[in-house]
């Protein structure tokens, strides 16, 4: 009795296309397991997040916002509001949007705690007031992790430079800087 055959060319031609995306599909699997598998602290982007007061005399700045910075580049801001005190009562000069434009510089401060570092960025901001006039300035941000040999060298928050007046960090402030912060 002769054996009948269980393929036909259509089903091995179907066969063969579907064992190549299948080993395709396998070839791809060790390169995705080591993206998985590449610990945050290994990554180059690292976020922030601030929220602080800065003063110059009886003027202050309150900052908030977030973003991500790279070797070279920050993408980011926020919100502030820029007020005085000079009469006792707090009277709001400008109030807008902050935007981040151009990182100088980035350091690492320490050994890391976890998933966040302590340490300093310098970067140049637009900040945008409601009249939608851009204002440029420099901004500072300082952050600091509990533990030895975590100090950033400034006061935990920011420093601001604008129209030649510098607002240097005053009461409580609060930075944090995060490895692998999501894109």
């Amino acid at each position: 009795m002769e054996k009948q055959r269980l393929t036909s060319r259509t089903s091995r031609r179907e066969f063969l296309k579907k064992a190549g995306i299948g080993s395709a599909a396998l070839a791809t699997l060790p390169a995705l397991g080591e993206l998985l598998a590449t610990p945050a602290l290994a990554s180059d982007r690292i976020g922030f997040k601030l929220t602080a007061a800065s003063q110059m005399g009886a003027e202050r700045v309150i900052l908030a916002g977030e973003g991500l910075m790279t070797a070279s580049e920050a993408t980011g801001g926020g919100t502030f509001v820029h007020f005085s005190v000079s009469t006792g009562v707090p009277v709001v000069i400008a109030t807008g949007v902050w935007k981040t434009n151009r990182l100088h510089s980035f350091t690492k401060v320490g050994t890391p705690l976890g998933l966040a570092t302590s340490g300093i960025a310098v970067m140049d901001i637009d900040l945008i007031p409601v009249n939608n006039v851009r204002v440029p300035a420099s901004l500072t941000i300082y952050c600091d992790l509990p533990g030895p040999g975590r100090f950033s060298g400034g006061e935990e928050g920011f420093v601001l430079t604008v129209d030649g007046k510098t607002f240097e960090q005053s009461g409580v402030g609060a930075s944090l800087f995060t490895f692998g912060a999501p894109s």
